[in-house]
């Protein structure tokens, strides 16, 4: 089994320095992986880390680049 924390919201805001409504809009989209345990709702601690993860863009290397 998985090792790590679930967080509320607010909590994952202030460990990140995120601003907690932009964790709330994202888990809204379902950008961001968190769970409903009856009225609340948890993220685990690398929720952010796997987001940025998953969304992250790497450059494409020019044909013939010297530096590729």
């Amino acid at each position: 089994m998985a090792n790590f924390k679930l967080l509320s919201p607010r909590e994952l805001a202030q460990q990140s320095g995120w601003p907690e409504r932009r964790i709330r809009n994202l888990m809204a989209s379902r950008q961001l992986k968190h769970i409903k345990i009856g009225g609340a709702f948890y993220l685990p601690d690398d929720a952010i880390s796997d987001f940025i993860e998953r969304n992250m863009i790497c450059p494409v290397q020019a044909p013939g680049d010297p530096n590729a």
